[in-house]
């Protein structure tokens, strides 16, 4: 008996040893960096990540990035799901975090469609021992096999990220400040960064740029909690604001309006995105809470929307 145990333990450990020495590729993955160090605004590249059990690395290679992290340099690989629109050549990425459960999609242009994939949120150590972080994109019918091989070779510094909150239709009648007027000023040299109050909750929103699109455009994005709208974006800005802790009907409304109910505690901070959607006229928005890691990768490639309302 005490034979067997020996060798059923020793196969195990043989099986685990192969597994964690294998070299697995996906292709069906792109990458997101900011396009310079003078240009912080992201972009996206088909890419394949490779991990690679034999070296003990994990590789992503593209056009024109490229990284090579020895396995006990990473700290995290955090996935969330994501519902965007897909469009023109590189597949127009405007992540949701979290399954958006009945947002709908507010028009149906030829160029695009709502697709669900994961984000793939890497933070690890450089050469230097600096902490760096870097985004991926999954698609959804490989995701479970990366989440898988990832799972294998960090153990628990893989995780997923859910939040209970998911983004659904709100009748636009019912948003109280719908017919505000603002003016959105595009701050592309000051960044500020937003910092923690005692006894009020802090929310930050992105709205992500398309990574086709040159320049930050289009239409007003805007946040309400409760009766009035206290956040203010354009794809590709980020802004914040400081609320009074309470339950919250957290909106975002453009040609259409996406919310959740939130209860919002002092000193507590909330990360969300703005997710822009195809519309009939302009276009519209999910609403999604997301992690303070992928919120914050996404707010260092986007400008800072310096706002204020004129009615």
């Amino acid at each position: 008996m005490r034979h067997t145990i020996l060798l059923a333990v020793t196969l195990s450990m043989l099986t685990s040893t192969n597994i964690l020495a294998e070299s697995t590729t996906f292709k069906d993955i792109k990458i997101r960096y900011s396009r310079s160090e003078k240009d912080s605004r992201l972009v996206e590249k088909v890419a394949v990540l490779t991990l690679d059990g034999t070296a003990g690395k994990l590789i992503v290679m593209s056009a024109k990035k490229q990284l090579s992290i020895p396995y006990e340099n990473v700290l995290r690989v955090q996935f969330e799901l994501t519902t965007h629109m897909r469009g023109g050549t590189l597949g127009q990425l405007a992540g949701v975090a979290g399954a958006a459960v009945g947002v709908p999609e507010v028009g149906t242009p030829i160029v695009g469609a709502k697709i669900s994939d994961y984000w793939c949120y890497i933070e690890y150590r450089d050469d230097g021992g600096s902490t760096q972080s870097q985004m991926l994109e999954v698609a959804r019918d490989i995701s479970d096999r990366v989440i898988d091989a990832m799972t294998q070779a960090f153990g628990n510094r893989a995780i997923r990220v859910q939040f209970a909150e998911h983004a659904d239709r709100v009748d636009k009648k019912t948003v109280a400040d719908l017919q505000s007027k603002h003016d959105v000023k595009i701050d592309k040299k000051n960044h500020p960064l937003p910092k923690v109050e005692q006894g009020r909750a802090l929310i930050v929103v992105v709205c992500p740029r398309i990574p086709t699109w040159s320049k930050v455009s289009g239409n007003q994005f805007k946040v309400h909690a409760n009766d009035r709208a206290v956040i203010v974006n354009k794809a590709g800005t980020y802004s914040f604001a400081y609320l009074d802790p309470g339950e919250y009907m957290l909106v975002s409304q453009s040609e259409n309006a996406s919310g959740f109910r939130i209860k919002l505690e002092a000193g507590q901070e909330y990360y969300f995105l703005q997710n822009i959607l195809y519309g009939n006229f302009k276009l519209g928005t999910a609403l999604s809470r997301n992690s303070k890691e992928l919120v914050m990768q996404e707010l260092t490639g986007a400008y800072y929307a310096d706002w204020k309302r004129n009615q």
